[in-house]
This record gives structure tokens, sequence and C-alpha cells, in this order.
């Protein structure tokens, strides 16, 4: 399981990913916008722009993904304490229902290759 420690150096990365390949953009358009008139720089001016605004989005979206992450994280934590306790608590009952599983499931897995062998 990931800790958050390993979700905030990852999302740190990804954003500074974002960061350096927008300060490439912005590099190539003020290049471009050098060579050229007044209506190319206005051109460039309105690309700077579109740039900051899908990097900011990314970099929006990056940190929702982290926080459901997170959120994830610990929903898998309750489950399986919740899962552990009530093994705990139950364990013939337990066992029971895993023997059942195990059954229907050899069961479930004999008759879908039994009529895949039978076409």
């Amino acid at each position: 399981m990931e800790k958050p420690t390993e979700t905030n150096a990852a999302k740190n990365e990804f954003n500074s990913g974002v960061d350096s390949a927008s300060g490439r953009i912005h590099r190539a358009i003020d290049s471009a916008a050098e060579a050229g008139s007044p209506a190319i720089k206005q051109v460039t001016a309105s690309a700077h722009n579109t740039v900051d605004k899908m990097a900011s989005g990314v970099n929006h979206a990056a940190e929702a993904i982290s926080k459901k992450g997170v959120q994830l994280q610990h929903l898998q934590q309750q489950l399986t304490e919740g899962t552990r306790d009530q093994v705990r608590s139950h364990p013939l009952m337990s066992l029971g229902v895993a023997v059942a599983g195990g059954m229907l499931f050899s069961w479930w897995l004999s008759h879908r290759s039994g009529g895949h062998n039978a076409k």
C-alpha cells in the first residue's frame, strides 16, 4: 500500500514535470514572438494564457486525484480492520463462509470450463 509521503512525493514530481513542460512551451512561444509582428505577439500572448490555464488545470486535477487516493487508502484500511475484527469475533463462521465460497467458486469454474469443452 502506498504511503501518504510517497503520494506527496509523486505529486510533487508530477507538478515539477508540468511546470518544466510549461516553461519549455513558454520559451518556444517567446522565441516565435521575437521574430514576428504585433499580430504574432498578440497570438503568442494568447498562447501564453492558454498554456497557463492548461498547466493550472492539470495541477488541479493531480491534486484532486491525490486527495481521492488518500481517501481510498483510508477506506481500504477501515475495510481491512473491519474484516479482521469480524474474523476474530466469529472464526468458525468465517471458516465456513470461506469453505462454502471456495466450493462455489470451484463448482462455477468446473461448469464454466466444461461448457467450453462441449462446444
